[in-house]
């Protein structure tokens, strides 16, 4: 920008007189609104602020578990698989499905839990000395991995027995608890002691063994946690038996002794049951035997006696004939008996169609079709009258007409009905006497042939059974005498190559999920929590104000221009914005923000039909928000644009904008001047900006009375002055939630930009901010947001200018 000629002093000397200027002014109204309820943040924006609480509980969370995975004890796994075989039926017969099962293999849900017998657990516990546990200097092994030989009945003494080498090159037991020597034993002899025997090695330990020997019960319950029975498959007849150990070897050994003893245990209940079933089945079939032959003399017996002749044909057909008129007296006596009952309730109970409808309903009656149509009338004729009787009274002759006809027609269906049963009664006494008949013809039947039939019937049952006992005897003696097995190992325990618990990867996995779980949620859990400002779209949903330009974070806030001194001639700031070797693109991205802001506010000055805004307060909440860092950069800008600016720095409690451009803290200023101890001739300061230069009031002396001195009349005749020789009046207030200052000032001028700090503003303190401004009528035209990181679109913008303006 080309060098101005030195513009004219103001004329200071008359901005105390109070002129009749009026402003323009925005509504009071701002037409902010607090939105109770807010939307989904942005989740990227959330993952960016919360990235370091997510690293460090996922990598918190990560540690502990690979901590403890890394601590826990190593478990192993071996696993056998058992086939359990069943015996398919033979016979066909239902009748003797029952005799077929109860020689069947037992279920195989019956074999799981026999393979989880205490039996079988008692017999892998004393085969393993599970329950003792012997410690050394390398640590804890089994008895036999350090004796030549070792063996502890069930019935040891729990306790804790030391075994060292004593001054005589021998070892010593000795009890922990009592300390007493409990056996002298020779190196490489056998020695017993408290129901352990063992036979130490030949050449001395360098170190004393512990032996822990717990209670033989206590040791079945804890392996009988260590080992687990099921099923392979719900269709398949296949065990798996999985053994858990702190060692390969000793799970591989607890599986291998857990199969072996089912197996054991198996053939001794199998060769039992074979031996007794052989037993009962002797027995059975001897006595069916004897009874066959005893059934088959009784009837060979009583045929020769009775000289039988084949009568079959005969007495089957007497018998058929005899039986179809049983069932048909039977059937008739029934609906008799049936029919008499209903009868009955019809003429106990008051007249009425119900009776007489169940009357027509008769199985016999279902076809007869006067009794449906009488039936039909007196339905028809029970409606009619109910409507009659709605309207006439009982002694109407209509009325009584109607009720004598259906009177006559439930004589009539009791007629019909007790004609039928009559009917019946006839019927019946008529199969009376066929009966009679045919007993007699019956009775000069021979009943030998009965008593033949009965002998015959008996007779093939004891055979057939006599051939089923024989059959299963046979059987049961092959069983004896072979021993065959019904269940079978498959595949023997298996040596494991790895732990099974923990599993690293899978541990180390979950916790990366986990800690990445647990970070997400505390990350969201603040995120939600936090009340403060973020970005654009959170400062207009909650204002309903619209964000004039967003300013990127800093590392070292100050002037965005290079700046010097008019009086002294020295730089203040002598940083080239467009130096990029000198200067962050962070304090160029500002410029451009800044830039923005004067735009804006030139466009908002357009909106409320005004030239310009020539006066424009900047405030805040709180403190630290970034209002003095705003307002001296706006009057940088502002001024470098060629714009007669003056910056006041109404802040008399901090004088921020002294700091800001490094001038002296004793020097007078604003409050000086409104309380009569300065004039404006010797408290204003030039700050030269490339060719141009910005008028600097100070805030001067601090005082506890800023507020009664903004509200004086001098005050509003230096605004009023200041409009007259300056294009733009740019004033840096004090928090507006701090000190009440900002709002007497907020009434003064045209326009109130109001900083918002990203991460910083709380949401309540700006609620709390706008609506002291709507009190004071103060006119917010915007908000500018500080100190956030930009999205972006901001930055693709900015390098586009930078490449078209380098």
């Amino acid at each position: 920008m080309p060098a101005k000629s030195q513009p004219p002093e103001p004329a200071f000397t008359r901005w105390p007189a109070k002129t009749g200027r009026v402003k323009g002014r925005v509504p009071a109204g701002n037409g902010h609104r607090v939105v109770e309820e807010l939307g989904l943040p942005d989740f990227a924006s959330t993952f960016r602020r919360r990235r370091w609480t997510i690293l460090v509980s996922t990598g918190l969370v990560f540690l502990i578990v690979g901590a403890l995975t890394l601590l826990w004890p190593k478990t192993y796994e071996s696993s056998a698989t058992i086939l359990v075989e069943k015996r398919t039926p033979t016979l066909d017969s239902q009748a003797l499905a029952v005799l077929e099962r109860l020689g069947r293999a037992n279920e195989t849900e019956t074999e799981i839990e026999l393979v989880r017998s205490r039996t079988v657990l008692e017999f892998a516990v004393d085969q393993l000395d599970q329950h003792v546990v012997v410690e050394t200097g390398e640590g804890n092994k089994r008895p036999g991995e350090l004796f030549q030989s070792f063996s502890a009945g069930r019935n040891a003494r729990p306790g804790s027995y030391r075994l060292s080498v004593g001054e005589d090159r021998g070892y010593s037991v000795t009890d922990v608890e009592s300390g007493r020597v409990v056996a002298e034993i020779e190196p490489g002899s056998e020695a017993s002691f408290e129901g352990i025997t063992l036979t130490p090695p030949p050449i001395l330990l360098e170190n004393d063994v512990l032996l822990y020997v717990m209670p033989f019960p206590l040791a079945v319950e804890e392996t009988e946690d260590r080992i687990g029975v099921s099923r392979v498959h719900r269709d398949a007849d296949l065990i798996r038996v999985r053994c858990e150990g702190r060692t390969a070897q000793s799970a591989h050994d607890l599986c291998g002794a857990i199969s072996s003893n089912y197996m054991l245990l198996r053939g001794e209940l199998q060769r039992a049951e074979a031996t007794a079933t052989a037993a009962f089945l002797r027995e059975q079939s001897s006595q069916i035997g004897d009874q066959l032959a005893a059934a088959e003399d009784s009837l060979e017996a009583y045929a020769r006696l009775n000289q039988v002749v084949a009568l079959e044909e005969r007495a089957g057909e007497e018998v058929r004939q005899y039986a179809e008129l049983r069932a048909q007296r039977e059937q008739l006596a029934a609906e008799r008996s049936a029919l008499a009952v209903l009868i009955t309730d019809i003429e106990r109970e008051e007249p009425g169609a119900r009776k007489y409808r169940e009357l027509a309903s008769f199985p016999t009656f279902l076809q007869n079709e006067a009794v449906t149509e009488l039936l039909a009338g007196l339905i028809e004729l029970e409606n009619s009258r109910s409507e009659l009787a709605l309207r006439r009274s009982e002694r109407n002759p209509d009325l009584v007409a109607l009720d004598s006809r259906i009177t006559e027609i439930e004589r009539q269906l009791q007629s019909i009905a007790t004609s039928y049963e009559k009917a019946l009664t006839a019927q019946i006494a008529s199969l009376d006497k066929s009966l009679s008949g045919a007993g007699q013809r019956l009775a000069t039947i021979p009943t030998q042939q009965v008593q033949i039939a009965r002998l015959e019937r008996h007779a093939n049952l004891l055979e057939d059974l006599y051939a089923f006992l024989e059959t299963r005897l046979r059987e049961a003696e092959v069983a004896e005498a072979v021993n065959l097995p019904s269940a079978r190992v498959v595949d023997v325990a298996s040596f494991p190559q790895r732990p099974t618990s923990p599993n690293t990867p899978v541990n180390l996995t979950l916790g990366l999920l986990f800690g990445l779980a647990c970070g997400l949620t505390l990350a969201f859990y603040r995120e939600f929590r936090d009340t403060r400002f973020r970005d654009r779209l959170e400062v207009e949903r909650e204002t309903g104000l619209p964000v004039l330009t967003m300013i990127p974070r800093l590392r070292e806030p100050g002037p965005v221009l290079p700046i010097a001194s008019l009086k002294t001639g020295k730089p203040i700031v002598d940083k080239d914005p467009r130096s990029s070797s000198r200067v962050s693109d962070q304090r160029l991205m500002a410029l451009e923000s800044f830039r923005s802001l004067a735009a804006d506010l030139s466009f908002a000055a357009r909106s409320i039909e005004r030239d310009s805004l020539s006066s424009v307060a900047i405030t805040s909440a709180s403190r630290g928000e970034g209002k003095t860092f705003t307002a001296c950069n706006l009057a940088l800008v502002s001024a470098a644009r060629g714009s007669r600016t003056l910056l006041i720095d109404a802040d008399m409690r901090a004088s921020g904008v002294t700091r800001f451009f490094n001038l002296p803290s004793t020097m007078p200023g604003l409050s000086d001047v409104l309380a009569g101890s300065a004039v404006l001739q010797n408290v204003w300061r030039r700050i030269r900006i490339r060719g141009s230069e910005l008028w600097v009031i100070p805030g001067g002396t601090a005082t506890p009375h800023s507020a009664w001195l903004l509200e004086s009349p001098e005050f509003a005749a230096m605004l009023a002055g200041a409009a007259l020789d300056f294009d733009q009046v740019i004033i840096d207030t004090p928090p507006l939630n701090v000190i009440t200052d900002a709002a007497t000032i907020a009434s003064s001028v045209d326009a109130v930009v109001l900083v918002v700090r990203g991460g910083v503003t709380d949401r309540d303190s700006l609620e709390l901010t706008l609506e002291r401004l709507d009190r004071a009528s103060g006119p917010v035209v915007g908000i500018l947001l500080n100190d956030v990181e930009l999205p972006e679109q901001y930055l693709s913008h900015y390098d586009y200018g930078r490449t078209q303006h380098p």
